[in-house]
């Protein structure tokens, strides 16, 4: 697992929680999940390194940065 990837976790009875370590451990709080899960997409795009996400039941769904592109144009 790369150093500075964003991970989503979901921290029991408190939400979700995104973190990347850039230099220092960065943590954002969420309390719905789609949330969390946007926000640390995006900021995986702007970083260039991909986006883990932790399931509370256990498994773990890798996407890599070229998956995390977005439209051009919303429609």
């Amino acid at each position: 697992m790369a150093l500075y990837d964003v991970h989503v976790i979901h921290q029991n009875g408190a939400g979700w929680t995104v973190k990347q370590r850039s230099g220092e451990l960065k943590s954002y709080g969420f309390r719905i999940r789609e949330h969390a899960e946007a926000f640390g997409r995006a900021l995986a795009h702007r970083n260039k390194v991909a986006l883990v996400v932790h399931h509370p039941d256990g498994h773990e769904a890798r996407y890599a940065e070229a998956a995390l592109s977005y439209p051009a144009h919303l429609s």
